[in-house]
């Protein structure tokens, strides 16, 4: 009789599950607005990054009013709090042509997210999905989480969705390299800064990405490899960047 009851169960479950949803490609974005965020000021490598990565997106045609750079080691309006964050998120939402675009670069801690020195804790996939939400919508976004272990942002429940297209350092159970003072950037940031050009598909720029981490950790001797992983939504999966 409980085989019976269960395999009911089984059935009825079935009958009520909805199909996958069909793809609904959304336009290329007319305009871009980013929040960059340097989580950690132990070394100055995350400030570096964010640094560079501002004068790059104003080379692509970014308006300097619609990128926002937070920092642990700012103070003020430019400080990386939880208010500065949130409002910093809040500012994205804008014209429906819009996409939205977020470099995170910091510390990361297992199972939790990235690491923010401004309230000695983490920003976690789940709260990183909230500020999305409100200041993005649906319009196309684009989220490079660049720490250890920040696989957790590209797989989940929290952050993949269909309009997402998310780049990580490591996968999940991974350490990502290059966090000291006597580097620059991080070994993925600077990856990524080489790698990002104008007009291209994000998967093909985490192909070049990937193989420039590979390259770098092996000539480091950084084991085990960080594998950098990626997710794309199936609304964007033709996006392309700035």
């Amino acid at each position: 009789m409980a085989q019976r009851l269960a395999l009911l169960m089984l059935l009825l479950l079935a009958a009520c599950a909805s199909p996958d949803e069909p793809a609904h490609p959304l336009p290329q974005p007319t305009a871009w607005k980013a929040v960059l965020i340097a989580g950690d000021n132990a070394e100055p490598a995350f400030d570096n990054a964010v640094d560079a990565m501002t004068e790059k997106l104003e080379n692509y045609g970014l308006r300097a009013q619609d990128i926002i750079a937070l920092k642990a080691s700012a103070s003020g309006g430019l400080k990386a709090n939880p208010g500065n964050i949130q409002k910093a998120f809040s500012s994205l939402a804008s014209a429906p042509s819009n996409g939205c675009f977020v470099f995170i670069t910091s510390h990361g801690v297992p199972r939790r997210g990235l690491f923010m020195e401004a309230v000695e804790g983490t920003l976690s996939p789940r709260e990183l999905d909230r500020l999305l939400d409100r200041g993005c919508g649906d319009k196309p976004t684009v989220v490079i989480a660049s720490g250890c272990f920040s696989g957790i942002f590209a797989s989940g429940w929290s952050m993949p969705a269909s309009n997402r297209t998310i780049l990580t350092a490591a996968q999940s159970d991974r350490t990502s390299f290059g966090c000291n003072a006597r580097r620059r950037y991080t070994v993925f940031d600077e990856c990524v800064l080489e790698s990002l050009e104008p007009h291209q598909p994000w998967k093909l720029v985490m192909e070049r990405v990937r193989a420039c981490v590979s390259r770098s950790e092996h000539e480091m001797n950084f084991t085990p490899p960080s594998n950098p992983q990626i997710y794309i939504g199936r609304n964007v999966e033709a996006l392309t960047t700035f």
